[in-house]
């Protein structure tokens, strides 16, 4: 008995041992892909910053090797890329961007790392970005091998029977006229896909995949997720154009002070006009009242 107490003891230290050497480990990962990223952000042609993302990526790969890596915190490399882990903890990404000098469009990259049952252990899934053959985007099916590149900042899963889709509120910097920020629905395929793209946003008559808001690059938008009164929301501000003579050119689209959203019922997002967020009300309310004033909701 007390042979095996002391194994279990020992085995109790080794196993606390060897998560602090994961975590010192992980540690010197990430200083080293803080450098890394700087170096990438302040290249000045397009090929060198690709060879350094290579590194990075490479690095970034080693630090995933650990378990530890799903829960460690990334504080300071948080601040300068997305590490977002799903609320319900099925995943988590690793996302970042590299800017075009000159012109301002964005290649974007993202690994998602999960668990995988089956084999008892953290699988990666890469998202490789084809936003450059893209068309009819908000009616389109995307995969891990063909995804619509963008930084994601929000997470919230959606229950849909016994599955789960993930809703992704996410930026891109598109080019130097405009900005974009897109509602995304992403699922996992089995053990090592992602489908992106899941009809559950209604609009009117219209059934969308996804939804992708483009604006001026002189203007700041904010698409936020909000829990009111135990229903939930994705509010955003309403898109119009600078001028008359501008209507229907996104690059000059910018909020004009009033908010619309989608408010989840039954699995899918449905679109609101007008949307108070303080009365959880809008337009298309039979019981409607303009408030007095009203509150833009902040992001």
């Amino acid at each position: 008995m007390k042979i095996l107490l002391f194994i279990v003891i020992l085995l109790s230290f080794m196993s606390s041992g060897l998560a602090q050497s994961a975590i010192e480990n992980i540690k010197s990962f990430e200083d080293s892909l803080l450098t890394s990223l700087e170096q990438i952000r302040t290249a000045e042609t397009l090929k060198e910053k690709f060879v350094l993302n290579t590194r990075f990526e490479n690095t970034l790969r080693k630090a995933l090797r650990y378990d530890e890596a799903f829960t460690y915190k990334f504080n300071a490399l948080s601040k300068v890329m997305s590490t977002k882990t799903s609320p319900d903890n099925a995943f988590r990404i690793f996302n970042w961007n590299i800017e075009v000098p000159d012109i301002q469009e964005h290649y974007f990259f993202c690994l998602v790392m999960k668990y995988d049952s089956r084999k008892g252990e953290y699988v990666i899934i890469e998202l490789y970005d084809k936003s450059k053959y893209a068309t009819q985007v908000e009616y389109t099916v995307y995969t891990n091998k063909k995804w619509l590149g963008a930084l994601y900042y929000e997470i919230i899963p959606v229950k849909k029977g016994l599955n789960t889709i993930y809703t992704l509120l996410g930026w891109d910097g598109n080019n130097r006229m405009s900005n974009k920020k897109v509602i995304e629905t992403m699922s996992f395929q089995g053990k090592d896909k992602i489908k992106f793209g899941l009809p559950i946003f209604k609009q009117n008559e219209d059934t969308k995949r996804r939804v992708v808001f483009q604006y001026s690059k002189k203007a700041t938008i904010s698409v936020k997720y909000q829990l009111i009164k135990r229903k939930e929301y994705i509010i955003f501000d309403h898109l119009s154009p600078m001028s008359g003579q501008l209507a229907g050119i996104p690059d000059y689209l910018v909020p004009d002070l009033s908010f619309d959203a989608f408010v989840l019922e039954n699995g899918k997002w449905k679109y609101l006009k007008d949307f108070d967020a303080r009365t959880g009300k809008s337009r298309n309310d039979k019981l409607f009242i303009q408030p007095k004033e009203t509150t833009p909701p902040k992001h």
